[in-house]
């Protein structure tokens, strides 16, 4: 394990097991809606509401990193508690992704099941946290959650489609009618996995959620393709000519599907 202090935040460098040790799990539930997950770590802001959990966990994390490196702990003690204020980054070493695999099933166009079927900790509250205003009830494997709006779909959509967290890739099964159920427009359109993705990434790309209006589409692409045309940075590098012309042919190949189910 390395601890270091940069820019207002101490930065943890651990093992494939350091986010596994129970001291850190107890501070990760206590703190999870100031948690942001990335592909290789968290990042805890800072929550006033919570320094005496902050406190033991620094105090933890001093002692293991003294005794793991053969140091006075006082001084690391002292100096981290000084830094009870700053974000906390932890990131764990490269490691191949581990799949993980949960099901989705739609009750109707207002509710929704999340199962588990391989469990994980670590993507169960990553979901908790990203859906924690949806949620109507938790079991061990299960999340139930409400999604009666269109803001609360727009928000399922947007959690759907990150697949990588913490090295675990997340694979999304869904029921055979789980678009029908859910948005009705969709009846007979895509009942298999790949196709739903498809779709899913489709509209994160326009930024515009599930069910919109062939209308609203249309303004959409029209706006985004005229942002991104190839014609528009001609005069630049090829590595920016390139990204655009990649992102427009997307564009191209969202709108068409899209077209075709509206």
């Amino acid at each position: 394990m390395r601890v270091v202090l940069r820019n207002n935040a101490i930065f943890v460098q651990g093992s494939a097991n350091t986010l596994e040790e129970s001291w850190m799990e107890e501070f990760f539930d206590h703190h999870i809606q100031n948690t942001l997950f990335l592909d290789n770590g968290v990042l805890v802001l800072n929550n006033e509401n919570s320094s005496d959990q902050k406190e033991d966990f620094l105090e933890n994390l001093s002692e293991r990193y003294t005794k793991m490196n053969e140091l006075t702990g006082t001084f690391y003690s002292r100096s981290l508690k000084r830094c009870k204020s700053a974000a906390i980054r932890i990131e764990v070493p490269y490691k191949k992704s581990e799949n993980v695999d949960v099901k989705l099933y739609a009750y109707g166009p207002d509710r929704v099941k999340l199962t588990f079927l391989t469990p994980n900790t670590w993507v169960m509250r990553y979901l908790k946290q990203q859906l924690s205003s949806l949620l109507l009830t938790t079991t061990a494997s299960d999340l139930y959650i409400d999604v009666t709006t269109s803001q609360a779909k727009a928000r399922l959509e947007k959690t759907l489609n990150r697949r990588e967290v913490l090295h675990f890739m997340i694979n999304y099964h869904y029921d055979d009618a789980f678009m029908s159920k859910l948005y009705g427009n969709y009846r007979g359109w895509g009942h298999g996995n790949d196709a739903i993705d498809k779709m899913i990434r489709y509209h994160a790309i326009f930024e515009i959620p599930m069910g919109s209006s062939p209308v609203d589409l249309k303004k959409r692409y029209r706006t985004l393709a005229k942002r991104y045309h190839p014609d528009r940075v001609q005069s630049k590098n090829p590595k920016t000519i390139n990204k655009y012309t990649e992102k427009f042919q997307l564009l191209q190949e969202a709108y068409g599907a899209l077209q075709a189910v509206s």
